[in-house]
């Protein structure tokens, strides 16, 4: 498995648009309290998740950067849904462009066996919220809101976009 892909990739072709795969997880505890991250590149607020590196399989990707990014070890894992299309390009701060094939994995959780830690400095925050506790729409990323909607209405069927 190639590290660090993304950063490899820019430093071939720089701000380029470029493809990715996309790994997001829906973190739910047993409230129904789903895990928010505020990104510290942008100041949104998103569920976890990154990118899949190089030959990377996709479960071990999600377990990365989930562990990377808050400290959480995964252990239940479903398919939830997969998106593309525009609603899930990226324009990053430093002006790279990517657009990403997401996959997003609902994740149920305990609340024992979580401790928050953010370790790789993508995030300013984390925290577990209820919908009527959620950050403001406005200020969450792209695609965070037809995930979350589509969790709301109950739908667990495996959805392709």
């Amino acid at each position: 498995v190639m590290k660090d892909y993304i950063p490899y990739l820019r430093g071939l072709i720089g701000h380029a648009p470029a493809q990715a795969v996309g790994l997001t997880a829906l973190i739910v505890d047993e409230d129904g309290a789903i895990l928010f991250e505020k990104r510290s590149d942008n100041g949104q607020y998103c569920l976890p998740g990154g990118s899949l590196n190089y030959e990377e399989k996709i479960l071990d990707g999600l377990r990365r950067e989930v562990k990377e990014e808050t400290g959480v070890l995964l252990r239940e894992i479903h398919l939830f849904a997969i998106t593309s299309g525009e609603k899930t390009t990226l324009h990053y701060p430093n002006g790279d462009i990517t657009n990403y094939v997401s996959l997003t994995f609902y994740c149920p959780i305990k609340k024992d066996d979580v401790h928050l830690v953010a370790s790789d400095g993508e995030s300013t925050s984390l925290f577990f919220a209820l919908p009527k506790d959620f950050p403001p729409k406005k200020e969450w990323l792209n695609n965070t809101e037809t995930i979350l909607e589509k969790f709301e209405r109950g739908d667990f069927g495996v959805t392709i976009d």
